[in-house]
Protein backbone atom coordinates (compact mmCIF):
# COMPACT_ATOMS: atom_id res chain seq x y z
CA UNK A 1 0.00 0.00 0.00
CA UNK A 2 2.75 2.40 0.86
CA UNK A 3 3.93 1.80 -3.18
CA UNK A 4 0.22 2.91 -4.60
CA UNK A 5 0.57 5.86 -2.27
CA UNK A 6 4.05 7.23 -3.34
CA UNK A 7 3.17 6.57 -7.12
CA UNK A 8 -0.24 8.24 -6.71
CA UNK A 9 2.06 11.17 -4.78
CA UNK A 10 4.45 11.41 -7.46
CA UNK A 11 1.65 11.38 -10.05
CA UNK A 12 0.50 14.45 -8.52
CA UNK A 13 3.48 16.57 -8.04
CA UNK A 14 4.13 15.62 -11.96
CA UNK A 15 0.84 16.78 -13.35
CA UNK A 16 1.40 20.12 -11.40
CA UNK A 17 4.96 20.75 -12.56
CA UNK A 18 3.15 23.04 -14.98
CA UNK A 19 2.67 25.92 -12.44
CA UNK A 20 6.34 26.27 -12.17
CA UNK A 21 7.78 29.02 -14.61
CA UNK A 22 10.94 26.81 -14.99
CA UNK A 23 9.09 24.05 -16.29
CA UNK A 24 6.63 26.02 -19.26
CA UNK A 25 6.70 23.00 -21.54
CA UNK A 26 5.16 20.86 -18.88
CA UNK A 27 1.46 21.01 -18.69
CA UNK A 28 -0.76 19.34 -16.59
CA UNK A 29 -3.85 17.77 -17.01
CA UNK A 30 -7.02 16.66 -15.07
CA UNK A 31 -9.69 14.09 -16.09
CA UNK A 32 -12.51 12.46 -15.30
CA UNK A 33 -15.06 10.18 -16.81
CA UNK A 34 -16.78 6.67 -16.99
CA UNK A 35 -16.06 3.71 -17.74
CA UNK A 36 -17.99 0.81 -19.89
CA UNK A 37 -16.10 -2.69 -19.11
CA UNK A 38 -16.68 -5.97 -19.16
CA UNK A 39 -14.17 -9.29 -18.48
CA UNK A 40 -13.56 -11.53 -21.35
CA UNK A 41 -13.69 -15.12 -20.33
CA UNK A 42 -16.28 -14.89 -17.79
CA UNK A 43 -19.62 -16.03 -19.41
CA UNK A 44 -21.09 -12.54 -18.96
CA UNK A 45 -20.70 -10.79 -22.30
CA UNK A 46 -21.55 -6.90 -23.19
CA UNK A 47 -20.06 -3.63 -21.56
CA UNK A 48 -22.54 -3.69 -18.33
CA UNK A 49 -20.46 -2.88 -15.96
CA UNK A 50 -20.16 1.09 -15.78
CA UNK A 51 -17.36 2.44 -13.71
CA UNK A 52 -15.57 5.96 -12.22
CA UNK A 53 -12.36 6.95 -13.90
CA UNK A 54 -10.81 9.93 -12.89
CA UNK A 55 -7.11 11.06 -12.36
CA UNK A 56 -4.55 13.64 -12.68
CA UNK A 57 -1.27 13.35 -15.64
CA UNK A 58 1.44 15.67 -16.89
CA UNK A 59 2.27 16.02 -20.54
CA UNK A 60 5.55 16.43 -21.92
CA UNK A 61 5.88 17.71 -25.56
CA UNK A 62 9.23 15.77 -27.25
CA UNK A 63 9.54 16.81 -30.95
CA UNK A 64 7.33 19.83 -32.41
CA UNK A 65 6.91 20.80 -36.49
CA UNK A 66 4.41 23.33 -37.68
CA UNK A 67 1.56 22.78 -36.77
CA UNK A 68 2.27 19.07 -35.50
CA UNK A 69 3.94 17.37 -32.41
CA UNK A 70 4.59 14.48 -30.41
CA UNK A 71 4.48 14.56 -26.88
CA UNK A 72 4.47 11.60 -24.00
CA UNK A 73 1.91 11.69 -21.07
CA UNK A 74 2.04 9.98 -17.71
CA UNK A 75 -1.01 10.01 -15.91
CA UNK A 76 -2.15 8.66 -12.33
CA UNK A 77 -6.02 7.16 -12.73
CA UNK A 78 -8.32 5.34 -10.30
CA UNK A 79 -10.50 3.25 -12.56
CA UNK A 80 -13.75 1.10 -11.47
CA UNK A 81 -13.83 -2.22 -14.02
CA UNK A 82 -15.67 -5.35 -14.20
CA UNK A 83 -18.29 -6.73 -15.19
CA UNK A 84 -22.44 -7.78 -15.24
CA UNK A 85 -25.58 -10.09 -15.89
CA UNK A 86 -28.48 -9.31 -15.16
CA UNK A 87 -30.31 -12.51 -13.67
CA UNK A 88 -31.39 -15.44 -16.45
CA UNK A 89 -33.91 -17.20 -15.47
CA UNK A 90 -36.52 -17.48 -12.57
CA UNK A 91 -37.18 -21.26 -10.91
CA UNK A 92 -41.09 -20.81 -10.37
CA UNK A 93 -41.61 -24.78 -9.30
CA UNK A 94 -38.05 -24.74 -7.37
CA UNK A 95 -36.17 -27.18 -9.64
CA UNK A 96 -33.62 -25.51 -10.51
CA UNK A 97 -31.66 -25.86 -7.22
CA UNK A 98 -27.95 -26.46 -6.57
CA UNK A 99 -26.25 -26.98 -3.26
CA UNK A 100 -24.10 -24.03 -2.55
CA UNK A 101 -20.47 -25.13 -3.32
CA UNK A 102 -21.79 -27.54 -6.33
CA UNK A 103 -19.59 -26.42 -9.31
CA UNK A 104 -18.23 -23.48 -7.86
CA UNK A 105 -15.32 -24.65 -6.84
CA UNK A 106 -15.60 -23.86 -2.95
CA UNK A 107 -16.69 -20.49 -3.08
CA UNK A 108 -19.50 -21.08 -0.78
CA UNK A 109 -19.50 -23.48 2.45
CA UNK A 110 -22.95 -23.84 3.15
CA UNK A 111 -25.10 -26.61 2.46
CA UNK A 112 -28.08 -24.97 2.08
CA UNK A 113 -29.62 -24.72 -1.46
CA UNK A 114 -30.07 -21.20 -2.90
CA UNK A 115 -31.69 -20.35 -6.43
CA UNK A 116 -29.62 -20.62 -9.32
CA UNK A 117 -30.15 -16.99 -11.22
CA UNK A 118 -27.55 -16.73 -13.52
CA UNK A 119 -27.00 -13.58 -12.14
CA UNK A 120 -23.18 -12.25 -12.23
CA UNK A 121 -21.22 -9.25 -10.73
CA UNK A 122 -17.65 -8.52 -10.09
CA UNK A 123 -16.36 -4.91 -9.18
CA UNK A 124 -13.01 -4.30 -9.48
CA UNK A 125 -11.28 -0.94 -8.30
CA UNK A 126 -7.87 -0.27 -9.78
CA UNK A 127 -4.89 2.11 -9.51
CA UNK A 128 -3.54 2.78 -12.38
CA UNK A 129 -0.15 4.40 -14.48
CA UNK A 130 -1.03 4.76 -18.18
CA UNK A 131 2.13 5.85 -20.31
CA UNK A 132 1.05 7.39 -23.55
CA UNK A 133 2.76 8.49 -26.85
CA UNK A 134 0.54 11.28 -28.71
CA UNK A 135 0.79 12.71 -31.66
CA UNK A 136 -0.67 15.91 -32.05
CA UNK A 137 -2.85 18.39 -34.37
CA UNK A 138 -2.24 21.41 -32.31
CA UNK A 139 -6.05 22.60 -33.68
CA UNK A 140 -7.64 19.54 -33.45
CA UNK A 141 -6.89 16.22 -32.41
CA UNK A 142 -4.63 13.95 -30.58
CA UNK A 143 -3.86 10.05 -30.90
CA UNK A 144 -2.15 8.24 -28.91
CA UNK A 145 -1.08 4.42 -28.29
CA UNK A 146 0.63 3.29 -25.04
CA UNK A 147 0.91 0.83 -21.84
CA UNK A 148 -0.67 0.89 -18.60
CA UNK A 149 0.41 -0.76 -15.19
CA UNK A 150 -2.25 -1.21 -12.76
CA UNK A 151 -2.81 -2.50 -9.24
CA UNK A 152 -5.93 -4.23 -7.97
CA UNK A 153 -6.94 -2.29 -4.66
CA UNK A 154 -10.74 -3.53 -3.88
CA UNK A 155 -12.78 -6.52 -5.43
CA UNK A 156 -15.97 -7.80 -4.80
CA UNK A 157 -17.79 -10.42 -6.43
CA UNK A 158 -20.98 -12.00 -6.39
CA UNK A 159 -22.88 -15.12 -8.18
CA UNK A 160 -26.47 -15.50 -8.36
CA UNK A 161 -27.00 -12.72 -6.00
CA UNK A 162 -24.90 -14.05 -3.75
CA UNK A 163 -21.29 -12.56 -2.24
CA UNK A 164 -18.56 -15.25 -2.88
CA UNK A 165 -15.51 -15.39 -1.04
CA UNK A 166 -13.40 -13.82 -3.75
CA UNK A 167 -11.26 -10.95 -2.48
CA UNK A 168 -7.71 -9.50 -2.48
CA UNK A 169 -6.60 -12.17 0.16
CA UNK A 170 -8.32 -15.00 -1.55
CA UNK A 171 -6.00 -17.52 -2.32
CA UNK A 172 -7.64 -20.05 -4.32
CA UNK A 173 -5.71 -21.34 -7.74
CA UNK A 174 -8.55 -19.11 -9.49
CA UNK A 175 -7.28 -15.79 -7.67
CA UNK A 176 -7.31 -13.03 -9.45
CA UNK A 177 -3.87 -11.48 -10.41
CA UNK A 178 -2.99 -8.17 -8.53
CA UNK A 179 -1.01 -6.65 -11.52
CA UNK A 180 -2.95 -5.79 -14.75
CA UNK A 181 -0.70 -4.67 -17.41
CA UNK A 182 -3.07 -3.38 -20.53
CA UNK A 183 -2.29 -1.94 -23.82
CA UNK A 184 -4.05 1.18 -25.25
CA UNK A 185 -5.30 3.56 -27.43
CA UNK A 186 -6.24 6.89 -26.82
CA UNK A 187 -8.80 9.77 -28.67
CA UNK A 188 -8.90 13.35 -27.61
CA UNK A 189 -10.67 15.99 -29.61
CA UNK A 190 -10.78 19.97 -28.74
CA UNK A 191 -14.20 20.97 -27.65
CA UNK A 192 -13.47 24.82 -26.02
CA UNK A 193 -10.06 26.33 -25.45
CA UNK A 194 -8.27 24.35 -22.93
CA UNK A 195 -11.19 21.47 -22.65
CA UNK A 196 -10.92 18.27 -24.48
CA UNK A 197 -13.09 15.35 -25.02
CA UNK A 198 -11.32 11.76 -24.83
CA UNK A 199 -11.89 8.19 -25.91
CA UNK A 200 -9.96 4.85 -24.68
CA UNK A 201 -10.04 1.81 -25.00
CA UNK A 202 -8.03 -0.68 -22.79
CA UNK A 203 -7.02 -4.20 -22.81
CA UNK A 204 -4.82 -6.43 -20.84
CA UNK A 205 -2.25 -7.94 -22.57
CA UNK A 206 -1.65 -10.65 -19.81
CA UNK A 207 -4.61 -12.68 -17.90
CA UNK A 208 -6.00 -11.55 -14.78
CA UNK A 209 -7.65 -14.92 -13.75
CA UNK A 210 -7.72 -17.98 -14.73
CA UNK A 211 -11.23 -20.03 -13.76
CA UNK A 212 -12.89 -23.51 -14.36
CA UNK A 213 -16.57 -23.51 -15.36
CA UNK A 214 -18.84 -26.33 -14.04
CA UNK A 215 -22.57 -27.29 -15.00
CA UNK A 216 -25.37 -26.74 -11.98
CA UNK A 217 -24.92 -30.47 -11.71
CA UNK A 218 -21.09 -30.59 -10.97
CA UNK A 219 -20.17 -31.87 -13.97
CA UNK A 220 -16.79 -29.79 -15.76
CA UNK A 221 -17.81 -27.26 -18.48
CA UNK A 222 -14.59 -25.31 -19.53
CA UNK A 223 -11.80 -23.84 -18.28
CA UNK A 224 -11.12 -19.85 -19.45
CA UNK A 225 -8.61 -17.29 -18.79
CA UNK A 226 -10.39 -13.91 -18.13
CA UNK A 227 -9.22 -10.45 -19.65
CA UNK A 228 -9.88 -6.59 -18.63
CA UNK A 229 -11.74 -4.90 -21.63
CA UNK A 230 -12.62 -1.21 -21.20
CA UNK A 231 -14.11 1.52 -23.08
CA UNK A 232 -13.61 5.41 -21.63
CA UNK A 233 -15.80 8.11 -22.52
CA UNK A 234 -13.80 11.12 -20.42
CA UNK A 235 -13.46 15.17 -20.30
CA UNK A 236 -9.77 16.33 -19.74
CA UNK A 237 -8.84 19.91 -18.76
CA UNK A 238 -5.06 20.91 -19.53
CA UNK A 239 -3.20 23.45 -17.59
CA UNK A 240 -1.16 25.90 -18.11
CA UNK A 241 -1.36 25.40 -22.26
CA UNK A 242 -0.28 28.76 -23.89
CA UNK A 243 -3.54 28.41 -26.35
CA UNK A 244 -1.89 30.74 -29.10
CA UNK A 245 0.55 28.20 -30.21
CA UNK A 246 -2.52 26.02 -30.66
CA UNK A 247 -3.87 28.27 -33.88
CA UNK A 248 -2.25 27.49 -37.30
CA UNK A 249 -0.54 30.34 -38.76
CA UNK A 250 -2.61 31.13 -41.58
CA UNK A 251 -5.69 31.76 -38.86
CA UNK A 252 -3.06 34.93 -36.98
CA UNK A 253 -3.75 38.51 -38.10
CA UNK A 254 0.09 40.08 -38.11
CA UNK A 255 -0.80 43.31 -39.14
CA UNK A 256 0.42 43.59 -43.17
CA UNK A 257 0.43 39.82 -44.11
CA UNK A 258 0.74 38.77 -47.68
CA UNK A 259 -0.74 35.89 -47.25
CA UNK A 260 -3.72 37.35 -45.37
CA UNK A 261 -4.47 39.81 -47.71
CA UNK A 262 -4.23 37.09 -50.64
CA UNK A 263 -6.37 34.71 -48.79
CA UNK A 264 -9.19 37.82 -48.94
CA UNK A 265 -8.56 38.77 -52.62
CA UNK A 266 -8.89 35.02 -53.70
CA UNK A 267 -12.03 34.66 -51.61
CA UNK A 268 -14.10 37.36 -53.42
CA UNK A 269 -12.91 36.99 -56.76
CA UNK A 270 -14.34 33.27 -56.13
CA UNK A 271 -17.59 35.18 -55.20
CA UNK A 272 -17.32 37.05 -58.19
CA UNK A 273 -16.81 34.69 -60.49
CA UNK A 274 -19.95 32.67 -59.56
CA UNK A 275 -21.79 35.53 -59.95
CA UNK A 276 -20.97 36.51 -63.49
CA UNK A 277 -21.61 32.66 -63.96
CA UNK A 278 -25.09 33.30 -62.94
CA UNK A 279 -25.41 36.31 -64.61
CA UNK A 280 -24.76 34.48 -67.89
CA UNK A 281 -27.09 31.79 -67.24
CA UNK A 282 -29.90 34.16 -66.69
CA UNK A 283 -28.97 36.08 -69.65
CA UNK A 284 -28.74 32.55 -71.96
CA UNK A 285 -32.50 31.95 -70.81
CA UNK A 286 -33.58 35.29 -71.36
CA UNK A 287 -32.74 34.42 -75.31
CA UNK A 288 -34.17 31.37 -76.00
Amino acid sequence: MKKILTIFVLGAILSFLSIESKAQIVKGEAFMGLNLSQVDGDQAYGYRRLGFHGGLGAIVPIYKKNNFNFDIALEVVFDQKGSHQRAQYVDNNNNTYFTTGLGYDGYFVSDEKDPVTGAYDLYMNYLEVPLIFYFSDKQLASIGIGFSYGRLIGLKEYEHGKLTNVNLSYTGEDKYNLNDFCFLGDLKIRIYDRLKLGVRFQYSMAKIRTRDFYLVNGEYDCTREQYNNTVTARLIYVFNEDRSEYIRDEYVFRGDNPKIHQKSIDKKLKKLRKQEERALRKAERSLE
